[in-house]
């Protein structure tokens, strides 16, 4: 549940906590989107990170193949098409992901 509060710096003046998806929230959202306002949403979700997908095990299914090969900017029909191989072959080359491909553990 949304919390909304009016006030300066630690100051608060108003806490409200609105109904989900209410005319309320609606309302101190669009407040709260407006810095003028004095409006704050106290429980801003936190921007999702953006990471990077890691390249599957070789040993890893097609189907984290193909996942892998679109995020990497391939048709997802053609990868569906292509074969497990077909995708190691065009989408295998490491760059520090791998995780799983050598079952001794990676000995050095």
């Amino acid at each position: 549940m949304s919390v909304y509060a009016r006030g300066a710096g630690d100051h608060q003046a108003e806490r409200v906590q609105p109904e989900p998806g209410s005319e309320e929230e609606a309302r101190l959202q669009a407040l709260a989107d407006d810095p003028a306002s004095g409006w704050r949403r106290l429980d801003d979700p936190e921007p999702a990170e953006e990471s990077e997908p890691s390249r599957p095990a070789k040993s890893a299914a097609k189907g984290a193949w193909v996942e892998w090969a679109v995020s990497q900017g391939a048709d997802r029909a053609e990868a569906e098409k292509a074969t497990k191989d077909d995708l190691i072959a065009a989408y295998g080359a490491e760059s520090g992901g791998g995780e799983g491909d050598d079952p001794n553990g990676g000995g050095e």
